[in-house]
């Protein structure tokens, strides 16, 4: 019996409960590359950076991870990229390091939601693809010489049900997920990240119930991190 469970959904990512299109208030770039057989030009534009205010509700140094707690989105898990360090300006502080961060701090953060790499039927061809885009990482977009610092993460698994007005999709038995997050167990169905570039749209438009897909993703992400208090 297939079963939907909010604490499966929780371990992945904490990605949407399914019955719930909850979606993130991030418009992703049409540049985000679904399957399209290169994995050269990953990259994201800083045009689709989040800039918000919240309090550090738990950290993970092992995996540089912070858990934020935004006024209007609730809890939201992003990883610290390597861009997060000490820089100041004349009037003091204007990024701090991870090392300085603490539980119960209000913080100001430059960050990136999810942003959909790859929509695509699973194939031996879009796996390797798949694999070679995690490999790599993403960059950002006309920093000149910026090495990959966003990390990506796939998933694989059957399709339950897609919802492509709003870039949503249920999948079961899923397989990959950011590796510092248990899987789900086998049986249930999980909401994956909204899917909203042009390209992953177009290509969610074409998958149906029953068919294997293959899906990468950025991991949510922070540039910089300003201790206010």
């Amino acid at each position: 019996m297939i079963r939907i469970t909010r604490r499966s959904m929780a371990k992945l990512l904490a990605l949407a409960p399914v019955g719930a299109v909850a979606m993130t208030g991030l418009t992703l770039p049409a540049a985000a590359q679904s399957f399209a057989g290169t994995t050269t030009d990953l990259s994201i534009p800083n045009a689709y950076q989040n800039f918000k205010r919240g309090t550090i509700h738990s950290l993970d140094p092992s995996t540089r991870g912070v858990v934020v707690v935004w006024p209007d989105l609730g809890r939201v898990k992003m990883k610290a990229s390597s861009l997060v360090a000490k820089s100041t300006s004349g009037d003091g502080a204007v990024s701090n390091a991870y090392e300085e961060l603490k539980v119960g701090q209000t913080v100001d953060i430059q960050w990136f939601d999810y942003v959909d790499f790859l929509v695509a039927k699973t194939t031996p061809e879009v796996r390797a693809q798949a694999k070679a885009m995690v490999e790599k990482g993403a960059s950002l977009e006309g920093v000149v010489g910026s090495r990959p610092v966003v990390r990506l993460f796939t998933l694989e698994g059957m399709v339950v049900k897609t919802y492509p007005d709003v870039g949503a999709v249920d999948i079961i038995n899923a397989v990959g997920g950011d590796p510092d997050a248990p899987p789900p167990n086998s049986g249930e169905v999980i909401r994956l990240p909204q899917i909203r570039t042009a390209a992953g749209l177009a290509a969610l438009a074409q998958l149906k119930a029953g068919e294997l897909a293959t899906f990468v993703f950025s991991v949510q992400t922070a540039l910089k991190i300003h201790i206010i208090r």
